[in-house]
């Protein structure tokens, strides 16, 4: 019986130092991607497409602003029939309208994903490098608010860029000099 109790405590001290001996490293992804070669690009390319949705959409809103001000000027002296057909035109004005922006949105959401998905992809990579290179169990992200306390661990934020950095070097070289 003294040799199982033995061989479980002497288990559970090598579980113990195993799980003490980890190391833990954070990093700040909002800085991180930010770092990103190929990242002001796409931001500018987001914002380019967002302020072409964004001018559609005023423009539309423009001429129904147009359309409901003449239906106002004009509607009295029209026939009742007419004026009701007017009104319904510009509801179906205001459904596209509405439409439109909502269809906008959901390319603006699409838009984004497409240019920063490769992005997030290059990041996760090198905090996979960093993380299998430096020996670290795991790595936090501190800028979401997801890790309420940390104290100690290694920053390994810049470890992160300089591994985008080094593979961005690599991908950009011309061919043959890789």
């Amino acid at each position: 019986m003294k040799k199982i109790i033995v061989i479980v405590a002497v288990a559970i001290m090598g579980l113990t130092t195993n799980v003490t001996a980890q190391k833990y490293g954070h990093l700040n992804a909002q800085e991180v991607l930010v770092s990103v070669p190929g990242y002001k690009a796409s931001a500018a390319e987001l914002e380019r497409y967002v302020n072409v949705k964004k001018a559609e959409i005023t423009d539309m809103e423009a001429n129904l602003k147009k359309a409901v001000a003449k239906f106002e000027a004009e509607g009295k002296a029209l026939p009742k029939n007419i004026q009701e057909e007017r009104y319904k035109e510009l509801q179906e004005m205001s459904n596209s309208v509405q439409q439109f922006s909502r269809k906008a949105e959901t390319k603006i959401q699409e838009k984004n994903q497409a240019l920063m998905n490769p992005l997030l992809q290059q990041i996760q990579d090198a905090i996979k490098t960093v993380g299998k290179d430096n020996g670290f169990a795991y790595i936090f992200d501190i800028s979401q608010g997801v890790v309420l306390y940390f104290d100690g661990g290694t920053d390994v934020t810049k470890l992160v860029v300089a591994e985008l950095q080094k593979n961005a070097a690599k991908s950009t070289a011309p061919a043959g000099i890789k």
